[in-house]
């Protein structure tokens, strides 16, 4: 793409999402034994309009049909390990969509490396986690990000091969580690691709999932795509899930709201997950 990144997630960042509902959910069911309260936003009134066209956040227009009913999905599934970035808490921007990866720690989410910046947790108020949202509602809390690791080529140069980003959530108020709350999805660093994959975001114009399923075609030893129709921005970071369920891609981009596409995540990633999950 021609515009920085970093410079629209500076933009993104700095403007509210605006407001619509209208996407398939995952099944009532009750919360999980020992769960907390939701977590609900103060306030669902937008404030002024994104600029910028990154996927992080594009300017849609509001949907008029009501929104669903908020659900608590069941922990361990796609719906329940998925969720959004907002920036400071659910009061703040929505941004982007993240996914909890299984790690020792226990405590590890993957997104695109456009959607956070090494230090973020320390700018702008930092960043949180909400697994599950929907319709403000944040079934299993809201989780603080504390560190970002990202590759230096992203991180440096911005170079798309490598717009990854793996981010160190802190425990919860009862010392919790997030993993043990809501399960996660296993990272494969085998360089997949060309499969089916589902894919689950959440769009910056609306407060309910998207989630659709397709085959993913590789474009290039470095990048694969996706066609699936309303993705737009909001999405980028969303996880890319094989049938076994492996993380085999990350939403990184794409020309239009119906074609994705990915980093095609090889050794480089299996390096940065390393250095994401190294002792300290």
């Amino acid at each position: 793409m021609a515009v920085d990144k970093r410079t629209v997630v500076t933009a993104v960042l700095c403007a509210v999402a605006a407001l619509g509902a209208s996407a398939a959910v995952a099944e009532l069911v009750p919360p999980p034994d020992g769960a907390d309260a939701p977590v609900r936003a103060k306030s669902a009134t937008p404030s002024g309009s994104p600029t910028g066209q990154s996927r992080s956040k594009a300017s849609k227009p509001q949907l008029a049909s009501p929104p669903p009913a908020a659900v608590t999905p069941k922990p361990g599934g796609p719906a329940a390990f998925t969720g959004a970035l907002f920036t400071g808490g659910l009061d703040g921007d929505h941004f982007c969509t993240a996914t909890v990866v299984r790690s020792p720690g226990k405590n590890l989410l993957i997104t695109a490396g456009h959607c956070l910046m090494e230090g973020e947790q320390t700018r702008d108020g930092g960043a949180v986690f909400a697994p599950a949202y929907a319709n403000g509602v944040a079934p299993y809390g809201t989780w603080k990000i504390e560190q970002v690791y990202e590759d230096e080529r992203w991180a440096d140069g911005t170079d798309d091969d490598y717009d990854l980003a793996f981010a160190r959530v802190a425990p919860d108020a009862k010392g919790r580690n997030i993993e043990d709350v809501i399960g996660g999805a296993p990272l494969d660093t085998s360089g997949r691709a060309g499969e089916e994959v589902t894919v689950t975001g959440y769009p910056a114009d609306r407060k309910v999932p998207r989630t659709c399923t397709a085959v993913s075609v590789r474009l290039s030893p470095t990048e694969q795509r996706f066609d699936c129709s309303d993705f737009p921005g909001g999405t980028s970071g969303s996880a890319w899930i094989g049938r076994d369920g492996k993380i085999i891609g990350i939403l990184t981009g794409g020309d239009t709201d119906d074609v994705s596409t990915s980093t095609v995540l090889g050794d480089y990633a299996a390096q940065l997950y390393a250095k994401a999950t190294a002792k300290r």
